[in-house]
Order: C-alpha cells, then sequence, then structure tokens
C-alpha cells in the first residue's frame, strides 16, 4: 500500500511568514510568495488530518523508533548518505533536552533532523523547570540572528519541516507527545564558496503556537563539518552560447552546479520576465530522469542587483522511503540535461486596492497590492526552442 507522506503539510508554516504575508508587499513577486497559499491551504487540511490521527485510541506505541534519515525522508534515500554528517549531540534547557542527529550542509541549504524530548519525571516536575507539558503545541525553530556558518549570520528566503512519519506509520503507532522529530530545511543566500572545511554555531529555540515570538528554551551547538565528500562528487561548469528567445527578451544561460542533492543554473534574465510570469526550466536528464528547476533570485536580501538562478528544491518530493517517486533533479552522472523553459502567466496575481488613514496629515491613501487566487491555475506554455546542456 502506498504510503501518504504529509510532511509537505509542514512546509514553510512559519508564523512570520504569515504576519509578512498580511503586511505590505515590498516588490512584485517574491521568489516563495508564489506558491505559499497553496502549500498553507493543503496545510491546513493535512494538519486536521493529522489532529485526528493522533487523537485516535488506537495510536499507541512511541514514534521515534520509526524516525528515518534526512535523506529518506526527503526521498533520497540512500543517495545523500555521504553528504550526511551524523552528530548525534544534545542540549538541554528548561527541562526540553535537543539532540541534533544528523546535519547536511551545500551552498545555500542547510538540512538537519532534531529530536526532542520532555523530561517530566517526578523531580523534574517539583523542580518545575519544563515550561511545556508535551510538543502537541511548540515547535522547535533556527534562531536566524545567532546561528552562523564560519561566523557569518545565514541570509534566510526560505524555510521548510518535514515529518519523518507517514499516517500509516501513526495509525500503527503511540502518540509520544513527550517527543519531538522533525527533519527541517533553510535555503539561504550562500557565499560564492563556503570552503571544505566549516564552523557551525547552530541555535535553536523552542516556543509555543500561542506565543511564538516568546522562546521557552534555547540550545546552542557547536561544532565543525567537513564538505570534502560532497565537494568530490559537485560539477561546476561553465555554459558557452546557451540560450532562449522570448518577448520580454533573451534568456542566457552561464553556469551549471550540481550533485545528489541539488542543482542550479545560473543564469541573464530580463527583469520584466520574471515580473510578469512565473519561469521553470523542465526536461530530462540523459539517464530519463524528470528534472525541473524554478527561476530565482539569489541576491541577497538587502541587495539592488539581481542574481538569478534556475534552481532544484524538495518542494515536490511527495514520496516516502521505499516509493517510487523522487525529486525532480538531475542524476549527477548524467551525460547531458535536454530542457525546455515554461512560463506561466503572472495573472493570478490579482489587483487589490486599499485605503491606508494617514492620521498627521488626516487623509486617505489608496495603495494597490496584489493576492494571490488559489483558484486559478493558469497553464504553463512552452518557449522558445529546446535547448542541450552538455555535463561530461
Amino acid at each position: 500500500m502506498k504510503k501518504f507522506d504529509f510532511s509537505k503539510g509542514f512546509g514553510n508554516i512559519d508564523p512570520k511568514y504569515i504576519s509578512e504575508a498580511e503586511g505590505e508587499w515590498k516588490e512584485k513577486k517574491n521568489v516563495w510568495m508564489a506558491s505559499f497559499w497553496s502549500k498553507l491551504a493543503a496545510a491546513c487540511v493535512i494538519l486536521a488530518l493529522i489532529s485526528t490521527v493522533l487523537s485516535n485510541p488506537k495510536v499507541q506505541a512511541a514514534i521515534k523508533n520509526l524516525a528515518l534519515s534526512i535523506g529518506e525522508t526527503l526521498g533520497f534515500q540512500k543517495e545523500i548518505e555521504l553528504y550526511t554528517e551524523a552528530l548525534n549531540i544534545s542540549q538541554t534547557d528548561h527541562g526540553i533536552t535537543a539532540n541534533i542527529k544528523e546535519v547536511v550542509l551545500d551552498e545555500g541549504v542547510l538540512l538537519f533532523r532534531v529530536h526532542a524530548e520532555i523530561d517530566n519525571t517526578e523531580e523534574n516536575e517539583k523542580k518545575k523547570t519544563a515550561n511545556i507539558s508535551s510538543f502537541r503545541n511548540t515547535g522547535i525553530t533556527l534562531d536566524m540572528g545567532k546561528t552562523t556558518i564560519n561566523g557569518q549570520k545565514l541570509d534566510e528566503y526560505m524555510n521548510a519541516e518535514y515529518s519523518p512519519y507517514s499516517v500509516d506509520d501513526l495509525l500503527d503507532a503511540d502518540s509520544d507527545e513527550k517527543e519531538y522529530d522533525r527533519v527541517q530545511e533553510y535555503r539561504f543566500h550562500a557565499p560564492t564558496d563556503l570552503g571544505e572545511n566549516l564552523e557551525i554555531h547552530l541555535v535553536l529555540n523552542a516556543f509555543d503556537y500561542d506565543d511564538w515570538e516568546k522562546s521557552v528554551a534555547e540550545f546552542t551547538f557547536d561544532f565543525n563539518i567537513s564538505r570534502e565528500k560532497i565537494l568530490k562528487q559537485t560539477t561546476n561548469k561553465e555554459l558557452e552560447n546557451i540560450s532562449v528567445q522570448t518577448e520580454e527578451g533573451t534568456v542566457t544561460l552561464k553556469d551549471i552546479f550540481l550533485n545528489k542533492l541539488q542543482s542550479s543554473i545560473s543564469a541573464d534574465v530580463p527583469e520584466k520576465l520574471f515580473q510578469k510570469y512565473e519561469v521553470e526550466l523542465r526536461g530530462m536528464d540523459s539517464k530519463g530522469n524528470k528534472v525541473r528547476y524554478e527561476l530565482k533570485d539569489d541576491a541577497e536580501t538587502e541587495a539592488i542587483s539581481r542574481n538569478w538562478k534556475f534552481k532544484t528544491d524538495f518542494w515536490r518530493t511527495y514520496g516516502s522511503a521505499g516509493d517510487d517517486e523522487r525529486p525532480e533533479l538531475p542524476d549527477p552522472d548524467s551525460e547531458y540535461l535536454e530542457l525546455q523553459l515554461y512560463l506561466k502567466s503572472d495573472d493570478i496575481m490579482e489587483s487589490n486596492i486599499t485605503e491606508t488613514y494617514d492620521l498627521a496629515d488626516d487623509t486617505y491613501a489608496e495603495e494597490e497590492g496584489k493576492v494571490y487566487d488559489v483558484a486559478d491555475d493558469s497553464e504553463w506554455k512552452a518557449v522558445g526552442e529546446k535547448i542541450r546542456i552538455n555535463i561530461r
């Protein structure tokens, strides 16, 4: 029986994003915003399902032994095992013990599996050191203001959280709310080269969903990671004379970055193309695997200039360990990629006029914003000629 992986339901439901989404948009389009509301809508349904499952009296045995590795949870299975650093280091604060089981770090992406437990022993209850009694209403998140790599803070633009359990597992297992197990993903604008040996200062916060701005416990981990293995399996290649003509101008591909975890293709892109459309590259690698790249602005958050890259991601990883589904990533041993540029009209971003009251002038000013219509999913259209990227 095929398992349903509800890990996607947790993706990107960071309260700060909800707060930001309610406010004024600073740009016509945020890279991750276009798909945020569709994920949020799906998440609401899935979270309701999870709540039903966890309240089922048949869900009785502990689920901690069912937890999967980072690679298995994301659908990579054994493919990124060489990239994974097994740490198993713990810190305790306010009656909660957090353990970093595994870490994967590459250019612009940080993955880690965290397991946490609440000490509800009689001695601890008397001391009242635990601020929470269960993980039913408690999350754990990375403190971006304190976490550093080689002394530099991460310029994060997206995060996600994945559960290593399927609904089938939960129906056959215990819901022990004293324990927490997740794989967390953070995407950040990376320096050109992270280097081979990294010093990581990682800080986690436990927080109550009802008061997410207040940390109830903090955990600090300091460790080193060698990227020797992942660098040996990473291809960086400059591209020449590969471009696609569009009505808004020419898209020129400059270089490709590729390993078993992710891939990106840097490009020169007419900015008005990005302003009008969602933009992707889709196709196949030489081994017959489906591949998909999404156009994103990889410049630092405060930068004025753009840094266009087509990037793969994990959002389409619906499979669980043992399933046939996999991320739409190229095989790093492929000889070539055959890709087609696809555009989707930005008409789904509908105008929304709001009035803002200026207390000083005692006047109202109209402002035009953009609202995402989740009911409208306009079709993707192929543009230009197919292109071929020779990797070997």
